[in-house]
């Protein structure tokens, strides 16, 4: 197992390819929705790294056992490929605006700059703040309103995602609106 370590977008696609060869060899394929870091990396062409991929694979044993195994091979973290964090997660999401990206062996969406604004809204992390600014300034976004009610479009209102009341939600995007100027 080795430490924590932060990926660019081209370790990211690298990465992703040599984990499509390892699939397809098995005569397997994947369907995968890329979020967070690595869907804004990778989607954007932004400079940003991050030390995961996070995303919902199906089916999701072949990617843990080929992911395990590419990082016993290469000294990557042991968790380069998180699927924990996003088991509230799954296809039926409707994310029209989502990008495609086909690699041997796997079939990937790519969450759209509006799905990651809700989601790292809704996860309502310190951490997320210059996420949240880039990606306010990549939709031309001034309104706070329409930040919670693409929130509250995607998650719902009484989803157990997004716990935040709709003031609360304006409050914060009042203020991350504020920062991207």
């Amino acid at each position: 197992m080795s430490a924590s370590r932060l990926f660019t977008a081209d370790e990211l696609r690298a990465l992703l390819d040599e984990l499509g060869e390892r699939i397809k060899r098995r005569g397997q394929s994947v369907d995968a929705y890329l979020v967070g870091g690595a869907a804004m990396a990778i989607g954007l062409g932004s400079r940003r790294s991050t030390e995961d991929i996070d995303g919902v694979f199906r089916p999701a044993g072949v990617v843990e056992e080929e992911a395990r195994l590419m990082a016993r091979d290469h000294g990557l973290p042991e968790h380069w490929i998180n699927q924990r964090a996003f088991a509230f997660m799954n296809f039926e999401m409707e994310d029209a605006e989502a990008s495609s990206l086909e690699i041997d062996g796997m079939s990937i969406r790519l969450a759209s700059p509006r799905f990651l604004l809700a989601m790292k809204m809704a996860a309502g992390r310190l951490k997320d703040r210059d996420d949240i600014v880039a990606l306010i300034r990549h939709l031309g976004i001034t309104d706070p309103d329409e930040i919670v009610d693409l929130a509250f479009e995607i998650f719902g209102e009484d989803g157990v995602t997004l716990t935040d009341s709709r003031e609360s939600v304006r409050l914060q995007a009042a203020e991350m609106i504020r920062l991207a100027r």
